[in-house]
């Protein structure tokens, strides 16, 4: 009798094993491919989960974060961080049930950047050891549209005949393709209309390369952005007689006015001297009675160009010779002369 009432519990447990196997072990049963996402919009990640039985559980958890420690999300539909953006939860986790199958789909709101990383879903065997915990993992890619470094200089000061490097550094994902070009739509020092990189070489810069120059990123992600950059280029004085040689009678009350245009960064101190035919010396000349000097500038001329008139009133004998132009600042002088003569035999 007691062998039978064994042999009967036996088979009970052999009946009653079989049935535990057929449930068979908890699974994610489907590959995680990489999301893309843009920045601001909602992504979804799914994880596709059978035979899932309390008291085992299924997890989502981020593995790259800015500490550096997993970020540990959520314990099946629960959230277990309580980041808030735009006023609602940054997480959430539904699930969904399909024929024998679960879907626990985690919600992230509003994604950004750092958003971006790893996670892995897994699902937690409290009476197993964690390395046999079935997980899996995937990527979140967020794609963002330019935006620029705030080390990039806005303004860049280089002397005439050096070389100077413009460089223009820019985030986003995908990493953005940077174009230089000039604000006038001008050709670019080396000749083309634009040029490539963040980093653009300018070799043996003159004044004519003064001005904006323009650096775009564009990663096909709305909107691209654009930066601009000044470049000042200082130089010695250039100074350029509007006339060589200027006649006028004496005698006649006649003025004489005498021009000359003058270019220079930093701004030149111009000054007039007309050559003493006695002592060969120059002699300054200072406005008053006999001469008035003015100062030009018009809409039309470069920043750095000047405009200069001498005026030699009531024009008499003594008063014909070389006149000087000359301009000065800090990296030098440069003069140019005019002669003023008798138009009247």
């Amino acid at each position: 009798m007691f062998e039978l009432l064994a042999g009967f519990v036996c088979m009970l447990g052999i009946i009653f094993i079989t049935s535990a196997n057929a449930v068979g072990r908890p699974t994610i049963v489907a590959d995680n491919l990489p999301v893309v996402q843009r920045q601001g919009q909602i992504a979804y990640l799914n994880c596709v989960v059978t035979n899932v039985r309390s008291p085992a559980q299924v997890l989502w958890i981020k593995q790259t974060t800015p500490t550096g420690d997993p970020l540990h999300i959520s314990s099946d539909e629960t959230i277990r961080v309580g980041f808030v953006v735009g006023g609602r939860r940054k997480y959430e986790v539904m699930k969904y049930k399909y024929d024998n199958r679960e879907i626990y789909q985690l919600i992230i709101q509003s994604v950004t950047e750092t958003d971006a990383g790893n996670y892995t879903c897994q699902i937690f065997l409290p009476y197993d050891n964690y390395k046999e915990w079935p997980q899996k993992e995937m990527d979140l890619i967020v794609f963002t549209p330019p935006t620029f470094k705030p080390d990039n200089p806005a303004e860049i000061q280089a002397h005439s005949g050096h070389n100077i490097t413009l460089v223009c550094e820019a985030n986003g994902y995908p990493l953005p393709n940077i174009t230089w070009k000039r604000n006038d739509r001008g050709p670019l020092p080396n000749g083309e209309f634009q040029e490539r990189g963040s980093i653009y070489t300018i070799y043996g810069i003159s004044v004519t390369d003064c001005g904006k120059f323009m650096c775009t990123a564009d990663n096909e992600v709305k909107p691209p952005a654009s930066f601009t950059v000044q470049l000042d280029v200082t130089f010695v004085p250039v100074c350029i007689a509007v006339q060589d040689v200027v006649g006028q009678g004496q005698n006649q009350r006649f003025n004489a006015k005498l021009e000359c245009l003058v270019a220079a960064n930093p701004r030149a101190e111009v000054s007039w001297y007309k050559k003493n035919r006695a002592t060969k010396e120059r002699e300054q000349i200072q406005g008053g009675d006999k001469y008035n000097l003015d100062e030009q500038y018009s809409n039309y001329s470069k920043p750095f160009e000047r405009w200069y008139t001498l005026a030699i009133k009531t024009v008499q004998r003594n008063d014909y010779g070389d006149y000087y132009c000359v301009a000065r600042n800090k990296y030098g002088e440069n003069q140019a002369k005019v002669t003023l003569f008798s138009s009247f035999g």
